[in-house]
């Protein structure tokens, strides 16, 4: 993939790299890299920038979810704010994530799955053969188990 992301967008996913503990790098022949900087001598894999922005969103997920939580249910006043700014600033990260995977491989191809879907459940309405039709959603829905982004 080509990406050419922003400064911002290059600096939210290095932050969400180092905050689960890897970095990225480049070898001489233009390859990436992430290694797990937790460790001494930390696992160095190959790594491609739609694998990062695909864990990156994942990541963003899940601190959404616990950040809903807690200003949900916070132990008082300062908690909610605490918690309230931080779902803010990660709703507004996963704005520009959202932009970044629709541009990703697994991005291209779950916009794939979904036309591919929305065609056959239209064909379907098109014969008023709605409960047909929602079979069809809830198979392709199931059928299409990426594994590849966290929502």
């Amino acid at each position: 993939i080509l990406l050419n992301p922003s400064i911002e967008d290059a600096a939210i996913l290095l932050n969400y790299m180092e905050g689960h503990d890897y970095a990225i790098g480049i070898d001489s022949d233009g390859k990436m890299y992430r290694q797990d900087i937790a460790e001494e001598n930390g696992e160095i894999e190959p790594y491609l920038i739609d694998d990062v922005i695909d864990i990156v969103c994942e990541w963003n997920y899940e601190l959404i979810l616990d950040a809903e939580a807690h200003r949900s249910d916070p132990k008082d006043f300062n908690d909610y704010n605490e918690y309230q700014s931080k779902y803010e600033s990660l709703k507004a990260d996963e704005k520009r994530l959202d932009r970044l995977f629709d541009k990703t491989s697994y991005g291209k191809e779950l916009i794939e799955v979904a036309t591919e879907l929305a065609d056959r459940v239209i064909a379907q309405l098109g014969n008023k053969e709605l409960e047909k039709a929602a079979v069809t959603v809830a198979e392709g829905v199931r059928e299409y188990s990426t594994g590849k982004r966290g929502r």
